[in-house]
């Protein structure tokens, strides 16, 4: 909890961090969205912003990302129609500089290397997103 006490911007390209959740179980996407909420807008600079969006699947998201993409996204592997491993593959095509951090419940060595295969940026599994989320986040925007 140290973090909120630092008095640090989170970057992002318009001077808000825009943050995309792409998560089919509502309750769990809900509970990350409002995480992310709580966690990152005491960081924002002033004047700066946070936006948070959360789609269902990846179709919806490879869409928005064509025409808008986020500063990060954040994706489960378990998707309906397309999984998350494939729609990274498909988003390293249209947008290869935005970052993509899978949270997924299928914590297994051969998820985390075909996701890396794919070119994610972190792995972390859903039993510690409300530890890990936050800080691959802020060090993906410091990184930007």
């Amino acid at each position: 909890m140290e973090l909120l006490r630092e008095e640090v911007p989170v970057p992002g390209k318009s001077g808000a961090a825009h943050i995309l959740i792409v998560e089919d179980h509502e309750p769990t996407s809900s509970a990350m969205a409002a995480l992310l909420r709580s966690r990152l807008e005491p960081l924002r600079s002033v004047g700066g912003s946070l936006i948070v969006k959360t789609l269902p699947d990846a179709e919806s998201a490879l869409r928005l990302i064509t025409h808008s993409p986020p500063d990060v996204v954040v994706m489960d592997i378990s998707l309906p129609g397309m999984n998350g491993i494939e729609a990274t593959r498909r988003l390293r095509e249209i947008a290869p500089s935005v970052p993509v951090i899978i949270n997924s419940r299928s914590d297994t060595d051969v998820y985390r290397a075909m996701a890396a295969a794919a070119g994610v940026r972190a792995f972390i599994s859903k039993q510690h997103t409300a530890r890990d989320l936050v800080p691959a986040i802020l060090s993906i925007l410091h990184d930007a």
